[in-house]
């Protein structure tokens, strides 16, 4: 009987956080990433943890999922991916800029950087931060997905989507929603061969 309290109240904290998500923000979100594909931009994705799955995920969707038979892909990176290249930069400079040193002299204006953390960037984030800032200063959009208060990604991002609850678990399960949903949004745009530029 507790293991079925247990799951009821988990699931049902869930769906009562869906429904508190911003719409406004998650359709910004989707207009960001279609304008960087319309510019033939490129993204970059990056987490910690958990969310670097997330981040993984966002990529390879990006690259595949959305995109109608024949057409070319979305230009998208998980600054995750690589690790080799992930733990060099971590072992041979400073480990706060893990991420902003693979962006440098890559990142353009009108790029898409996405950032997804539990903390928003509390804590022991201090790479996310310095990505954004450093994607900021360079003209690059920044979309964040975060949990708890925000954190400094929700505060400074272009555009940030938050999860309402202080909850590891149930931030990252809702942030593979809203990814979700992103794809399912962009597909559905991208398959009526609209103009996807913002002016």
């Amino acid at each position: 009987m507790i293991e079925e309290q247990m799951i009821t109240e988990f699931l049902n904290e869930t769906c009562g956080l869906l429904k508190q998500l911003d719409w406004q923000a998650i359709n910004r979100a989707k207009q960001i990433l279609l304008d960087c594909y319309a510019r033939h931009g490129r993204v970059f994705a990056m987490g910690n943890g958990g969310s670097a799955s997330t981040a993984q995920h966002f990529a390879c969707d990006l690259a595949k999922y959305v995109i109608p038979r024949g057409q070319r892909p979305f230009d998208v990176v998980s600054l995750t991916d690589n690790v080799s290249l992930y733990t060099a930069w971590a072992n041979d400079a400073a480990r706060d800029d893990v991420f902003v040193n693979q962006m440098r002299g890559l990142l353009k204006e009108g790029d898409v950087v996405i950032l997804v953390s539990v903390h928003g960037g509390s804590g022991a984030s201090q790479d996310l931060v310095n990505a954004l800032r450093f994607a900021n200063r360079s003209g690059a959009r920044t979309v964040s997905l975060v949990g708890f208060d925000g954190g400094i990604l929700g505060r400074e991002s272009t555009c940030s989507v938050l999860v309402p609850v202080q909850s590891t678990p149930q931030t990252e399960a809702i942030h593979l929603v809203i990814e979700h949903l992103l794809m399912f949004l962009i597909k559905a745009e991208l398959g009526n061969g609209g103009d996807c530029a913002e002016e």
